[in-house]
């Protein structure tokens, strides 16, 4: 009977004694953040840059896009001015890829804007989140 109490005892002992290998320290994982958006350069300094997002990056920014079916008029919610007060599109040449173009606006009626020199007919170009896309160009918000 004697050693049926002693039983209880030695597993315990024998648990505790093999919890220090189970806790042994693990180095953390280092994850290098992958930019949202890669940037290329214009052909010269006053051009604007090509901006390719990665998908996750476009469904986070809600980006949606039309194709410009009259080149004299474009939704002005596709219009975003810079820093000098100039009207520029963004454009989408190819998937997740984004160039800004200028335009010429004569005139705002409502929600559409009537250009003489804009993109031409068949040229894709964004009408959502276009200020987020000048964010991404000119570094503000993070993510690049």
């Amino acid at each position: 009977m004697r050693r049926a109490q002693w039983v209880p005892t030695l597993v315990v002992a024998a648990v505790i004694a093999t919890m220090p290998a189970a806790c042994a320290t693990v180095e953390p994982t280092v994850h290098e953040p992958q930019p949202a958006v890669s940037i290329a350069d214009g052909e010269d300094e006053s051009a604007p840059k090509s901006l390719t997002l990665t998908s996750e990056a476009v469904r986070r920014l809600e980006l949606l896009t039309v194709v410009v079916d009259n080149p004299a008029s474009v939704p002005y919610s596709a219009v975003v001015y810079d820093k000098k007060g100039e009207p520029w599109v963004y454009t989408n040449p190819h998937d997740r890829t984004f160039i800004r173009v200028p335009l010429t606006i004569d005139r705002v009626q409502g929600e559409t804007a009537t250009v003489s020199d804009g993109p031409p007919a068949g040229t894709r170009i964004v009408t959502q989140a276009v200020i987020k896309l000048y964010g991404a160009e000119n570094g503000v918000g993070g993510g690049h």
